[in-house]
């Protein structure tokens, strides 16, 4: 199998989903170019790809599976008829992406999505859930974690403004961590104490991820998207990999098929002040984050060779 991300961002889901598959079967990793390159350039969590030509994209062994593919790169979808592509989340449905996705082959990875494509596009999908790389952690005393943090992009669909809010009412803030959009900061966090409470980027390596979950108690995560929800995300499972009690926000899970119980394998939230009350509430988490590993299985255990036919 070929992987080729066809997007600039650098960071958030696309980056982690295919930085996961790629470990997880060791599959090669290609950009599209000007002008192909034998270097190899990394993406992060040591994993590698090459820039290549469209020429020789085209003469690469099938098959093909696009990880992501952002509005800046739908033009090539058309010498690309009978690959896979991932659809991630509905905002990807935009300019030509529809037009194209009817003569390949399409795959989501949650429910929410699968069912839009099918039942709003008419547009044939195979739904499979997120592939989790095994990662090694270290062996975590869930009794020694203390507060609280969000490893989310900082963005509109992050609600990160719901977590600032909640740190104007808490004692022990919330570290907040991640890649900024500058216009959700000028748009919706200039009333905020953002600079106060920010602590900036991550590495782009699991060990940065561990080194920033392995002593905190509880992940945040404000993510709604319009139109999806009630699966996971790469936050959520890095999270509670590393035994940490995740807070969900409510528009994630609401009217939608989902595993997420409130106060069964994590906690659900929907303003600043619930958020900021289950912080403060000195809760043993210990059978939630239990309950929420029981989810990973299907994650590490889901296979994507099946998807493309390979043995």
């Amino acid at each position: 199998m070929n992987l080729l991300y066809l997007a600039k961002a650098g960071y958030g889901g696309w980056v982690s989903f295919t930085i996961h598959l790629a470990k997880k079967y060791k599959w090669d990793l290609y950009k599209i170019s000007q002008k192909g390159e034998r270097k190899k350039r990394l993406l992060g969590y040591d994993t590698h790809y090459q820039n290549l030509s469209l020429e020789q994209i085209e003469e690469l062994d099938e098959p093909i599976l696009i990880t992501a593919c952002s509005h800046h790169y739908t033009r090539y979808l058309k010498y690309l008829e009978g690959q896979y592509i991932v659809i991630h989340d509905p905002t990807e449905l935009k300019g030509d992406m529809k037009k194209y996705l009817p003569y390949m082959n399409v795959i989501t990875i949650r429910e929410s999505v699968h069912r839009l494509l099918k039942e709003k596009y008419d547009i044939n999908n195979t739904l499979i859930l997120h592939p989790l790389y095994d990662f090694p952690c270290p062996e975590l005393n869930i009794q020694n974690k203390k507060g609280a943090i969000s490893i989310s992009r900082i963005d509109f669909d992050k609600n990160t403004d719901i977590i600032l809010n909640a740190n104007d009412l808490l004692k022990d803030p919330i570290d907040i961590y991640g890649c900024v959009s500058d216009l959700y900061k000028y748009h919706k966090l200039r009333e905020t104490n953002f600079d106060k409470f920010y602590k900036g980027k991550f590495g782009k390596d699991f060990s940065s991820i561990i080194e920033l979950l392995k002593n905190k108690k509880y992940c945040v995560d404000m993510s709604s998207i319009y139109k999806d929800g009630g699966g996971s995300q790469y936050t959520f499972l890095e999270a509670i990999k590393l035994d940490c009690c995740l807070i969900l926000n409510k528009k994630w899970v609401d009217n939608m098929p989902t595993k997420f119980i409130n106060g069964h394998n994590c906690f659900i939230v929907e303003s600043p002040e619930e958020l900021a009350l289950v912080i403060k509430t000195d809760h043993d988490t210990s059978e939630i984050v239990k309950n929420a590993r029981e989810m990973l299985d299907d994650h590490l255990n889901c296979d994507w060779n099946s998807i493309v036919g390979i043995d």
